[in-house]
């Protein structure tokens, strides 16, 4: 996020994450980790693991352990402290941390001889030496483990290979290794205040849900509008300004967006440091007109960001200007989580959308070519102006669109 160079040494401004260590988090008695946690938590490994392999030229992480995999404030797992080693050694890692997570014990804790032997053991593929599984560990996990660390590197999974069998996964499958599912509201607000959260924090059939401590189910939408915004030149500004008036700056620009959300009755899915993300048609029935929704939040918010200073004691340092990028289409909505539980988006639509954003300009509005016909058609208000062929990361070629209020 940023680096600090006075002094005798530099160093590195980094996320904070808030739970530390996967390690310290599984080594700690008071966290109780539930099959849904347990699950997100590995798909996050082996995402970050398919990224890392994916690059060109591939980075292998080479050090992948628990103490290593950050924890952040609503559970998600991020990979730290890369080294450089064969690829499938990472593969042989995840087995291991996997197996760490569902016993909640450390490799080998059982073990009475001496670490040289048992590295012997490890890397004899004759004796295939690997720590004990638990015996209640689902056979599903089980195979997956044993297919992770497997004696010859060459029959490992790939990166690709794993994230697509966890795909075939669902929580349930980790039911025996954590407690019992408990309704996730006694752990985010006192009682005097859930229903003013849960209606503000997620739809209300999902409120309702949570509100009867029942178990929210991952539910499919077929035509939703997605818009993200972020911040021009956010890095720059955090590093130039007092971290309280970028506190400053991101809450009076985002009270402002949150009108703009109110007025067009969408719903705010989530804020991300300075991305703000929208969708239309997921909380509320809009099929009829929810890109056209969408899409005047989308000038609306530019509109507001202009507006905003980005220090209100020197307004010499102008304006906020954001990039917008929306997409429409199908997702699948959940609650994921149980510790500041998110209620997420995900599918292709979201990745669209984001790509939307991301590929944007400055003050502009920016969107895919089947929202740009559906607007053509349901928004007289709007100016749609082919921008042309924009090239997508890991899509080539796309016919977008501008798009501005007339």
């Amino acid at each position: 996020m940023g680096a600090v160079i006075d002094g005798s040494e530099p160093m590195l401004v980094m996320e904070f994450m808030e739970h530390g260590s996967l390690y310290e988090v599984l080594q700690n008695p008071t966290i109780a980790l539930e099959s849904d946690l347990i699950l997100h938590i590995i798909q996050d490994i082996a995402q970050g693991t398919r990224f890392l392999h994916s690059s060109n030229p591939p980075v292998i992480h080479g050090d992948l352990k628990s103490g290593n995999i950050l924890i952040d404030s609503k559970f998600r797992a991020k990979l730290a402290d890369f080294a450089e080693w064969p690829k499938k050694s990472d593969m042989y890692s995840i087995g291991v941390i996997i197996n760490e997570i569902v016993s909640r014990k450390e490799p080998y804790h059982a073990a009475t001889d001496d670490l040289s032997v048992i590295l012997n053991g490890v890397t004899d593929p004759k004796v295939n030496r690997r720590p004990e599984i638990p015996s209640f560990c689902p056979v599903k996990v089980k195979k997956l483990i044993m297919f992770l660390w497997h004696a010859d590197p060459k029959l490992r999974p790939t990166a690709t290979e794993l994230n697509n069998r966890l795909d075939d996964l669902n929580e349930q499958v980790f039911a025996a290794c954590g407690p019992k599912k408990t309704s996730r509201l006694t752990r985010v607000v006192p009682t005097g205040d859930q229903d003013d959260f849960l209606y503000q924090a997620f739809p209300r059939h999902i409120a309702d849900v949570l509100r009867s401590g029942g178990k929210v189910e991952p539910e499919p939408h077929n035509d939703v509008s997605i818009c993200f915004s972020d911040i021009v030149g956010f890095t720059t500004i955090a590093s130039k300004l007092d971290p309280l008036k970028v506190s400053s700056l991101l809450d009076r620009l985002y009270l402002k967006f949150d009108e703009v959300t109110r007025k067009y009755d969408l719903f705010k899915v989530e804020t991300v440091g300075d991305a703000y993300m929208c969708a239309g048609n997921l909380a509320n029935d809009q099929h009829e007109d929810h890109v056209r929704r969408i899409a005047l939040f989308a000038t609306g918010i530019c509109k507001a960001a202009s507006e905003t200073l980005i220090d209100e004691d020197d307004p010499s340092v102008g304006y906020t200007k954001i990039r917008v990028g929306f997409h429409c289409g199908p997702v699948v909505s959940n609650v994921v989580g149980s510790l500041n539980p998110r209620y997420g988006v995900f599918g292709d639509t979201v990745n669209v959308a984001a790509r939307m954003e991301t590929t944007s300009a400055a003050g502009r509005v920016h969107c895919s070519e089947l929202s740009a016909k559906r607007l053509m058609d349901d928004a007289p208000d709007l100016l749609v102006k082919a921008r042309g062929a924009t090239l997508m990361k890991d899509r080539g070629q796309m016919m977008t669109y501008w798009v501005s209020e007339v």
